[in-house]
């Protein structure tokens, strides 16, 4: 149906009374479990859309109030958790008539001990629910054990870890965003030409949980294609600008074969920054429209982008949070996986102040 069902609609098509259904749309009284099955199945199977501000005045009612923490990397302004954040604040913001209480937990992203640590304080926090950003998967996976046991409900933002029990994962799929880098180094790089696979140096746990799935997926897109590539692998230390600068142009240096480099995280633009005046410089791809990366694109030294809709994941997973909370069901209306676009300099400010 291309319009919203009515109250009468879903009664009838579930055959149920209409009250029976205003009960399970708004969460308030007793519906046995044939009932709620009965709506459920027919608002699935039409895409229904929950209002979530209609709900937010039966809640105030209650006098509840919902408290949710969030637990994602510290980010300065600009760069892509500080962009996911956005979409989270935006979601507060709107849906501001129900009554919440948010909290910030922050981890650093390149220390697994930071976010274990962070973790460790969530799991006795008294919250409704949490929104979790996994980077690490053991520590998030022990995290979620703990919510599971404690009846909280949670949402991933920027991932999935197996073996858990979110409510819902808002994330761009990581497969698909390795082999389209692999794609794109191969199309922009001459034939001959070695290519760099860049990834940040890290505390405890080496690798994050994204890191690894993009660089298992860009390998594959060579092996599988039968392409005869010479691909390196080079960490660099994210945190230090000056020294990644360095250790960067040192790398290049010793191996003036490297035609491409993909860096398998937001930061791109260190590569580009290093290489900024050098008579000869790589092919250099990264991920997400930062403000860094931005400024890359425009200037030439940075050449595109695989942009993942940060802020868009940090919508949708308050937004479902609160579906959840309201009605005991996730919102199946809300995509999974976010578009994965190609952000060129000629296309750059279609992508510049998404929320």
């Amino acid at each position: 149906m291309s319009q919203q069902l009515t109250i009468k609609q879903i009664a009838a098509l579930s055959g149920v009374s209409v009250g029976t259904v205003d009960r399970v749309l708004h969460n308030r009284g007793r519906v046995s479990e044939a009932a709620m099955a009965a709506v459920q199945a027919v608002l699935e199977k039409q895409n229904y859309k929950y209002n979530l501000h209609t709900s937010a005045v039966a809640f105030k009612k209650t006098g509840k109030t919902f408290r949710i923490v969030v637990s994602i990397p510290s980010s300065e302004k600009g760069e892509y958790w500080d962009l996911v954040r956005k979409g989270f604040d935006k979601a507060f913001r709107e849906y501001g008539d129900i009554s919440i209480k948010s909290e910030y937990v922050f981890f650093d992203q390149f220390n697994s001990l930071s976010c274990r640590e962070a973790f460790g304080r969530i799991a006795t926090m008294n919250c409704s629910a949490v929104i979790l950003g996994t980077t690490f998967v053991e520590e998030t996976r022990e995290l979620c054990g703990r919510l599971d046991g404690r009846h909280i409900p949670y949402v991933f933002v920027d991932g999935k870890v197996s073996e858990t029990h979110p409510v819902a994962s808002y994330l761009a799929d990581q497969e698909t965003c390795g082999r389209l880098m692999a794609r794109l180094m191969d199309g922009f790089t001459p034939a001959g030409k070695e290519l760099a696979l860049l990834l940040p140096r890290r505390v405890g746990t080496q690798m994050s949980n994204n890191s690894a799935i993009r660089l298992a997926a860009f390998k594959a897109f060579f092996e599988e294609q039968g392409r005869e590539r010479t691909l390196r692998e080079v960490s660099f230390p994210a945190v230090s600008p000056d020294e990644a600068h360095e250790e960067i142009r040192s790398f290049l240096k010793a191996n003036p074969d490297v035609g491409g480099v993909a860096v398998v995280i937001s930061t791109g633009y260190l590569i580009s920054d290093a290489v900024k005046g050098e008579s000869r410089r790589p092919v250099i791809g990264g991920f997400d429209v930062t403000s860094g990366n931005e400024r890359c694109i425009r200037e030439g030294s940075l050449d595109f982008l695989i942009n993942q809709h940060p802020e868009h994941q940090g919508f949708s997973a308050v937004e479902s949070l609160l579906h959840y909370l309201l009605y005991g069901v996730p919102d199946h209306t809300l995509r999974e996986h976010q578009s994965i676009d190609i952000v060129l300099r000629e296309n750059l400010d279609y992508w510049t102040d998404e929320v």
